[in-house]
């Protein structure tokens, strides 16, 4: 018996419970703990609110967007652009 509950998606019943491969679990588990967080749930919530914007493009269709555009890291929005350009600056 599947003890663990499903969730309905456009792609049929689904788990709920996540596996990571460790490239991914290592630095998640580290951004988790600088969050103070101690459910991977929150992390999870806490990365899709920063993500927002892309995910609503992406769900809205406005956009020409492929998995290769985002995993090539070619895909910036306007916060990651304007986070970007104060980087090099130092403060005194």
């Amino acid at each position: 018996k599947d003890r663990h509950s499903k969730i309905h998606t456009s792609q049929g019943l689904r788990d709920r419970r996540m596996r990571l491969s460790w490239s991914v679990a290592r630095p998640f588990f580290r951004l988790q703990d600088m969050l103070g967080y101690d459910k991977a749930s929150h992390t999870i919530d806490w990365l899709l609110n920063q993500s927002k914007s892309t995910i609503d493009l992406l769900d809205a269709g406005s956009s020409r967007l492929n998995s290769q555009t985002l995993n090539s890291g070619s895909f910036v929005t306007e916060s990651s652009a304007s986070e970007s350009e104060g980087e090099g600056e130092s403060e005194s």
